[in-house]
């Protein structure tokens, strides 16, 4: 979701009402990423996050209508006002579709802040539309309310969830003057949970609001029957730190919460990945596919989007519905790589809508054959009255449930000779005798240190060893991160080509939360682009193991991350890429790492492994095996 602060203050003008729909007179057979989402100009939208569809019941064919965070979506219009960069926000655009493929605007949800509800300078983000008892509610998040609804009058982070009504899902729209959701303490003074992101099922006779964000985890709560506030005890199904973004369907009995996770906003660098769990009722416990609960520290998460090396990174805040023959869809934004910003020196993240079947595979989602974000030719939905759906496919699994690749081990280390490998060396080694590596009989047990690698702090020590100078390859480490409630700290590998260039996995804790954190740096970058950025691969156990897989391509590198809780069943897929083997002589070196706070991490295996070659492209995952990786020291 956006991520602009509290100086967002545009106003955006309306198009005529319900414009005719530019739709082709037959629907599409076939579509590519991204969708294309059309102005009233005829230009294409530049901007349609955390997108929202609703199908229109009262509608005479099959209609669709989407529905988009507030954003500037042209660069040719602009508002005058310094505060928000001069660009023009659209205050929840709404687009129509009879094909689920071309999206036609319609009008702007609001011309102005809601009064009596929405600060001066308050964001409208996360539309949620729906239709219940008889009419069209749009729920909302509002970043700032008015101080008559605030705790602590004169905040600017005092967050709710508001809701506006409607005689049609174009509008126009009725604000209610009173939040669904206020704003929740976190503490004193301005400290305010995330009340972001919301999200309504209907079961049966009750109703169900969904909402929150990092800041605080994600919440259900009973909704009236008038869709109008909220009742009864707050529960908690994401974890605070992890999620945001939620969608919740209900599919063979099984209700499913997909969530999105890490930054949505950073340009290139931009790891933002939507992650899914079931449970029986809507109020959770929502677990992963290996039992992991997505509302506890150590938060579960079946991964469902995740960047695939393609141009697309950052997919994210998806929501989830059925064409006209009952197939499943999911529309979610991502960046394209080659045009990340509609505006760096803003911060302004360019976020395009993109669409994905998804079926169904023992049970869990799986997006776009498998192969999500796709970026070629696919089937369009079918959005013709009365026709069947087509035939059940067996999609292509997610990448970290495929057979493993042939290995060929090219070393390992137990790493329990106090007398390390002559393969280590120190990268600023430690001065204190306190801080030095000790062997015990399981492994290497490194004491965390205080420093870092992260942008222009580089004073963390890293133990590194040579990887082979040619050829794909496989690093595993298995390790234990021992830290005291509440502590940070983060322990694993790196691969790097100096401080500035390098990928990182690593278990990670941070104020109580435990996830497996998969970054990139890189330098140097244009002006205003960020040089770091993160996305997760699986659930850190009481001993974790991790897993990179590298394929050359070129002068590029492409980085796979997995983890595993028990060494067997690997959860991950998301891939990085980068070019750490350029500037010889020799290739990037691997790097152990126990950093960024206090505690210990102790490292029990080391193993390298050259793997059988294959080459990958977005329509035939595995094609081809090729000769395993040489040996080099």
């Amino acid at each position: 979701m956006t991520r602009l602060g509290h100086w967002m203050a545009a106003f955006a003008c309306v198009a005529p009402l319900c414009a005719a729909a530019a739709v082709p007179a037959t629907p599409p057979t076939q579509y590519q990423n991204p969708l294309p989402v059309r102005l009233a100009s005829g230009e294409l939208a530049q901007n349609c996050a955390d997108p929202a569809v609703l199908r229109d019941p009262r509608a005479r064919k099959p209609t669709w209508y989407l529905y988009c965070t507030s954003d500037p979506v042209s660069k040719r219009e602009r508002s005058g006002h310094e505060g928000d960069g001069g660009w023009k926000f659209r205050m929840m655009p709404v687009y129509r579709s009879n094909d689920l493929v071309h999206w036609d605007f319609v009008a702007d949800a609001f011309t102005d802040r809601p009064q009596g509800l929405a600060a001066p300078t308050s964001g409208l983000w996360a539309p949620e539309p729906v239709y219940m008892n008889g009419r069209y509610y749009l729920y909302f998040t509002v970043t700032d309310v008015v101080d008559a609804h605030s705790p602590e009058p004169g905040c600017g982070s005092d967050s709710a969830i508001g809701v506006a009504t409607s005689e049609s899902p174009a509008g126009p729209w009725r604000a209610s003057r009173a939040p669904v959701v206020g704003p929740q303490r976190a503490g004193p003074g301005c400290a305010f949970h995330w009340v972001y992101d919301p999200k309504v099922v209907v079961d049966g006779d009750r109703k169900y609001l969904y909402y929150g964000s990092y800041g605080g985890g994600i919440w259900v709560r009973q909704l009236d029957g008038d869709g109008m506030a909220v009742h009864g005890d707050a529960i908690r199904v994401g974890a605070d730190g992890r999620y945001e973004g939620t969608d919740v369907v209900k599919h063979d009995g099984w209700w499913y919460m997909f969530a999105s996770a890490t930054n949505c906003c950073n340009g290139p660098l931009t790891g933002y990945g939507v992650f899914v769990g079931r449970a029986r009722t809507p109020e959770g416990p929502f677990l992963d596919r290996f039992g992991n609960d997505m509302a506890k520290g150590r938060a579960g998460g079946t991964p469902f989007l995740l960047q695939n090396g393609n141009r697309w990174v950052g997919p994210g805040h998806n929501t989830v519905f059925q064409d006209a023959a009952g197939g499943w869809w999911t529309i979610y934004h991502a960046i394209d790589q080659n045009e990340p910003f509609f505006s760096a020196k803003d911060k302004l993240t360019r976020r395009l809508a993109m669409l994905e079947r998804i079926d169904w595979v023992d049970g869990w989602p799986v997006a776009g054959d498998g192969r999500a974000p796709n970026d070629g030719p696919m089937a369009a939905p079918i959005v013709t009255a009365g026709t069947a759906a087509p035939a059940p496919r067996t999609p292509m699994p997610p990448p970290a449930l495929l057979p493993n690749e042939q290995a060929t081990l090219l070393w390992a280390d137990t790493l329990r000779d106090p007398r390390l490998d002559e393969r280590w060396q120190w990268l600023r080694p430690r001065a204190d005798a306190a801080l030095a590596a000790t062997a015990d009989a399981r492994g290497l047990a490194l004491p965390v240190e205080p420093g870092d690698l992260y942008v222009d702090t580089n004073t963390a020590s890293v133990l590194q060893a040579a990887l082979p100078r040619s050829g794909d390859y496989r690093i595993e480490a298995e390790l234990e991160l021992e830290v005291k409630e509440g502590a940070s700290a983060q322990a694993g590998l790196v691969v790097m080509r100096d401080d500035d260039n390098y990928v990182k996995l690593v278990e990670l804790a941070r104020g109580g939360l435990r996830q497996v954190e998969f970054g990139k740096e890189m330098a140097p970058v244009p002006p205003d682009w960020p040089r770091y950025g993160n996305t997760l691969a699986g659930t850190p156990g009481p001993h974790t193991w991790l897993r990179l897989d590298v394929r050359r391509d070129g002068d590029l590198e492409r980085y796979t991350a997995y983890s595993s809780q028990d060494g067997r069943a690997w959860v991950g897929g998301a891939v990085w890429t980068h070019r750490l083997d350029k500037g010889r002589p020799g290739p990037a070196r691997l790097g152990l790492v126990a950093m960024g706070g206090s505690g210990r991490a102790l490292f029990t295996r080391i193993a390298v492994s050259g793997l059988s070659r294959r080459i990958y492209d977005l329509h035939d995952r595995v094609r081809k095996p090729l000769p395993a990786a040489e040996a080099g020291r």
